[in-house]
């Protein structure tokens, strides 16, 4: 839930604000995370929106496995689509 920047840069090799410039503006602007020093931190408002979409998603993910598998135990590739 935090990204320390000169970590960020020393792995990829590219400042975040550089690569992420205007996303992090729009995301600070509309309160989804802070900044900390040289740490982006998501806000409480943005943890609860992303573990809800991370719960929708893997309920989804976890239904077409399941319907999928009960015909076939183990199929060649199941598409997430």
């Amino acid at each position: 839930m935090k990204i320390n920047k000169d970590k960020f840069e020393k792995i990829i090799g590219t400042p975040l604000p550089k690569m992420f410039g205007l996303e992090l503006f729009i995301a600070q602007r509309l309160g989804f995370i802070r900044k900390n020093g040289n740490i982006y931190e998501l806000t409480d408002k943005a943890a609860y929106l992303y573990h809800y979409i991370e719960q929708v998603y893997t309920t989804a993910y976890i239904d077409k496995m399941w319907n999928i598998s009960r015909k076939q135990a183990f199929p060649d590739q199941i598409i997430l689509y």
